[in-house]
Order: structure tokens, then C-alpha cells, then sequence
């Protein structure tokens, strides 16, 4: 509501007769050494690969035989049809039954 003085520091240059050490701050820079990868490209043949060596070795297990033994299989009957191919076609002649109706001949009336 009423008006305040603030009062405000503002550097002001002094003369004085003999040298003073200023205080300058300077930007500090520190070297980090940071790893850089870089990816190349090379061409590997697949046919001769090439040796590599192995940081941490891997543990294969080695099976004394190089085979797995299978029992001998036997033969089992079983009823199923199986399909015939036949190079001519061959006509089976089957009786097919059939009825024979015989019907009373008669006329029917004119008036009925």
C-alpha cells in the first residue's frame, strides 16, 4: 500500500594504489573417458569358419555311444481295406431284384 526503498547492491569500481587479486570463475572441463563401439562388418565364410577363442567354456555332455539302440520291429495283422489299383476296369455283374406288379384288367365305368 506505501512505497518502500529497497536498497539495491550494485558493484561499484574502487581505485585502489595497489594490485588486488580478482576472483574469476572459470568453467571447468573433465575429461571422461567414455567407451566407443564400433561396428564393422566383416565377411565370414560358412564353409571354413574360422577359430574363435572361448571366454567361458560349455559343458557338453558326451554320450558313449553314437547310436540309440531301437527294438527290431514285427509284423502285426490287421483288418484294413486297403485300395486295389487296376489299369482296365473290370465289370461286375450283380442280380438286381426286382417286383413284378400283375394288375386285374378291368374298365373303369363311364358314369363314377
Amino acid at each position: 500500500p506505501y512505497p518502500v526503498e529497497v536498497e539495491k547492491h550494485v558493484p561499484v569500481e574502487v581505485k585502489v594504489p595497489y594490485p588486488v587479486e580478482v576472483e574469476k570463475k572459470v568453467p571447468v572441463y573433465v575429461e571422461k573417458k567414455v567407451p566407443v563401439y564400433v561396428e564393422k562388418k566383416y565377411p565370414v565364410h560358412v564353409d571354413r569358419p574360422y577359430p574363435v577363442e572361448v571366454k567361458y567354456p560349455v559343458h557338453v555332455p558326451v554320450y558313449q555311444k553314437e547310436y540309440v539302440e531301437v527294438p527290431k520291429p514285427y509284423e502285426v495283422h490287421v483288418d484294413k481295406p486297403y485300395p486295389v489299383y487296376v489299369k482296365e476296369p473290370v465289370y461286375v455283374e450283380k442280380p438286381v431284384p426286382f417286383t413284378v406288379l400283375i394288375k386285374k384288367e378291368h374298365k373303369k365305368p363311364f358314369w363314377g
